[in-house]
């Protein structure tokens, strides 16, 4: 992959923020649990392309698990300052109104594309497939206007079972190689976008924001 010349990175901003639907406790082998595993398989594999300080993440997720004390100055500035939104839809995920928050803050800053080719992921955020059911239907305005995450390249029974079963699916039944190739062709994605696209940085305060996903669903 050619690196694009961009501005240098800032060392506290993180490359990508992971945006989930907390569950109710870390359950062992729970969702939590699981989220917890990809986002660590998906920043190694995004360390190796892209590169992060050392000693530091080159992504951001948020570890609490309480409802309504969520908006901490470490969110707020992951969500400001990342380069790559990574969503994670489920239906629990359409649901979360802080979610639909994360979406509505990232979606604010503006985009600068460096290079014409990579203009289909110009909103720079990738939505993931994480568990199903989730129907067009089901989805908010926001999300449908946005292109889905789909890895390409890949064995057409890998590409199968993650659409069939998303990567919750595939972790819950021990999919190694199938989950292992969709996190690398993902970090990929995420490279990508970062040496093509910026993504401006912005001060957010919990007040400027609101659940863009309520009352767009069909």
């Amino acid at each position: 992959m050619r690196r694009e010349v961009r501005p240098a990175r800032d060392p506290t901003a993180p490359l990508f923020f992971l945006s989930y639907a907390h569950t109710d406790g870390p359950a062992r082998n729970g969702p939590h649990s699981l989220v917890k595993k990809f986002f660590d398989d998906l920043s190694e594999n995004v360390a190796e392309m892209a590169g992060s300080p050392a000693g530091a993440d080159p992504g951001f997720m948020d570890r609490s698990m309480q409802s309504g004390t969520r908006w901490t100055p470490e969110l707020l500035h992951a969500v400001g300052t990342c380069q790559v939104f990574v969503a994670l839809l489920s239906a629990r995920y359409l649901e979360s109104m802080w979610c639909g928050m994360e979406w509505d803050a990232f979606s604010q800053r503006p985009v600068r594309v460096y290079r014409e080719s990579a203009s289909r992921h110009g909103t720079c955020i990738i939505p993931v497939l994480w568990a199903p059911p989730v129907r067009d239907w089901q989805w908010p305005e926001a999300v449908r206007q946005v292109q889905r995450f789909s890895p390409e390249g890949l064995r057409d029974t890998y590409i199968t079972q993650y659409r069939k079963d998303g990567i919750f699916g595939l972790c819950q039944m021990g999919r190694r190689a199938p989950y292992q190739a969709v996190v690398f062709r993902l970090a990929q994605l995420v490279a990508e976008i970062y040496y093509t696209h910026r993504v401006e940085p912005r001060q957010f305060v919990p007040e400027q924001l609101r659940n863009i996903f309520e009352g767009e669903r069909r």
